[in-house]
């Protein structure tokens, strides 16, 4: 018997998860979406205050804070697959496809993966 949820038997890539939140802003708005759970250059989870509609596609913006201050961003539009109340009851986890995206979105995950990962010396 298989403690694997469907979900992880069928990514192909492996997602990071972040200690740290980044927030995802809808590019139209700049209201505030909720916070990156999980990344990888196809998808994300977004923790967030409501539930979303599934099957939708949002226009995302997460703002990346650099070391000298200066904010960058990136814009990508991400389809929505499911959603689902969080552990936490004033949560919901919703899952994304990224559907179009440039280069920069594999840029930001390698960059994450570095940013939050333990070295070993």
């Amino acid at each position: 018997m298989s403690l694997t949820p469907r979900e992880h038997a069928r990514r192909s890539i492996q997602r990071h998860l972040l200690n740290d939140y980044l927030k995802v802003y809808n590019r139209n708005t700049m209201r505030e979406m909720g916070n990156v759970g999980n990344i990888s250059c196809n998808g994300l989870m977004l923790v967030s205050n409501v539930p979303v509609l599934i099957g939708a596609v949002y226009n995302m913006r997460i703002v990346v804070p650099s070391d000298n201050g200066e904010s960058s961003f990136l814009d990508f539009d991400a389809r929505c697959h499911w959603c689902k109340p969080d552990v936490g009851p004033e949560f919901f986890d919703s899952g994304y496809s990224i559907i179009s995206a440039g280069n920069d979105m594999i840029d930001l995950v390698d960059s994450l993966k570095k940013y939050f990962s333990f070295s070993e010396k």
